[in-house]
């Protein structure tokens, strides 16, 4: 007799992928781009799958009002279409000490990562409080700006091939083949920082009774040059650049 196993609650990445691309990457109801995925033709209660005719991305509080039976049917599936050409939301993490690991490099203290050609594109600013805030201008080939954040602020063009904000609030994904654009951005706090992180944040000089988040970047862009990040090195025009560490500088990278 065979057994039947019980199919995982975890939707497939290429189904995520989908659902977030029929909705133009944000909640249909009410935009936020920090989406769950709710199965309704049927219920997961009534029948388990992973069809996406019968599923659609939304926020946590709409996906919460979905399963008490806020929408109908029809409703839900009127809603799986939506037109949308720009997405927005904001990260949340704020701390004094900031550590930008970009390519396997560390700098600290250091108001621009990355200036190519007279331009900031990675780049930290100081709200009122005093707290570190990413700003960031990302371009596609034709140097049209594809994704823009200030201080913590982000608004991302929609004709891409995915944008993907967990719930937490903690990632960024954002990729466009066509825009030769693939964005990856991680903020990690201190009790996520595995062994090797702690002690680079103390060759670093934070201190160590204080908060810290380390803010990674990963992925590569194609103007106003193309570079390319890895988890080990920054890549650009045949140089290759790894393990520094870079403090109280005005700008960490400069190209051009």
């Amino acid at each position: 007799m065979t057994e039947l196993v019980a199919l995982s609650r975890t939707v497939p990445q290429a189904i995520r992928r989908q659902l977030r691309a029929e909705i133009g990457f944000g909640c249909p109801v009410c935009g936020s781009p920090h989406l769950e995925y709710h199965h309704f033709d049927p219920p997961w209660s009534q029948r388990q799958h992973h069809n996406p005719n019968g599923m659609i991305a939304l926020c946590a509080p709409h996906h919460d009002a979905a399963d008490s039976g806020a929408f109908t049917t029809k409703q839900l599936r009127d809603l799986k279409s939506a037109e949308r050409t720009k997405v927005q939301s904001t990260f949340q993490w704020r701390r004094k000490h900031t550590v930008f690991v970009c390519g396997g490099n560390y700098a600290y203290c250091c108001q621009s990562m990355l200036n190519v050609s007279g331009i900031d594109i990675l780049y930290f600013e100081k709200d009122s409080n005093g707290c570190d805030t990413l700003s960031l201008n990302i371009y596609d080939i034709c140097m049209n700006r594809i994704l823009e954040m200030r201080q913590n602020d982000w608004i991302a063009r929609t004709n891409v091939d995915d944008i993907e904000a967990p719930p937490s609030a903690r990632t960024l994904l954002f990729r466009s083949s066509i825009h030769r654009v693939d964005i990856q951005i991680e903020f990690k706090d201190r009790a996520r920082l595995k062994n090797e992180e702690q002690t680079i944040a103390l060759e670093l000089g934070v201190p160590q009774d204080e908060n810290v988040v380390f803010c990674i970047f990963n992925g590569s862009i194609p103007a106003p040059v193309p570079v390319k990040f890895t988890d080990s090195a920054i890549q650009f025009g045949g140089v290759t650049m790894s393990g520094n560490r870079i403090v109280n500088c005005g700008c960490g990278i400069r190209i051009g």
